[in-house]
């Protein structure tokens, strides 16, 4: 693991984690200047999809991914080991969340997600909580959302 993982409220303070969200902003402009309008139409259809793709899907997928993968496969001592921050947990849950999205997406987009799963595997191990991974993810998806729609 990292080194000790703050308290949740101490989170908030983390310069680590601000980077993470001030990395989303840069993606976020970067493709409502650079993407086609309305890319994320399909994700916007309805409430019931906006609702979805920005809370139902990234709780079950962090619960799923961070809260069962990525603990278990901690376990093993040659997948906690750390290669420039990474695990091999978190890059090996993190290549099995992005393969999984070209079921729904172009290689190239699905590709793209292994970044962010990367950094929502690392504040999984640095908070030892699974809620944070999931705001972000909230955020990650809210941000691809409104650039893709505006």
């Amino acid at each position: 693991m990292t080194d000790p993982a703050p308290a949740p409220v101490a989170a908030l303070t983390d310069i680590r984690l601000w980077m993470v969200v001030a990395a989303n902003v840069l993606t976020g402009v970067s493709l409502w200047l650079f993407m086609p309008a309305g890319f994320a139409a399909a994700a916007a259809a309805s409430p019931w999809s906006i609702a979805s793709f920005v809370v139902l899907w990234p709780v079950v997928e962090e619960l799923l991914f961070r809260g069962v993968i990525q603990r278990e496969l901690l376990r093993a001592q040659v997948l906690s080991k750390r290669y420039a921050g990474i695990s091999g947990a978190n890059l090996l849950a993190s290549t099995l969340f992005a393969s999984l999205h070209l079921v729904n997406h172009p290689p190239l987009w699905a590709a793209a997600v292994l970044a962010p799963s990367l950094a929502l595997g690392y504040t999984l191990e640095r908070y030892q909580r699974v809620l944070v991974p999931i705001l972000l993810h909230s955020l990650f998806n809210a941000t691809w959302l409104v650039a893709g729609n505006l």
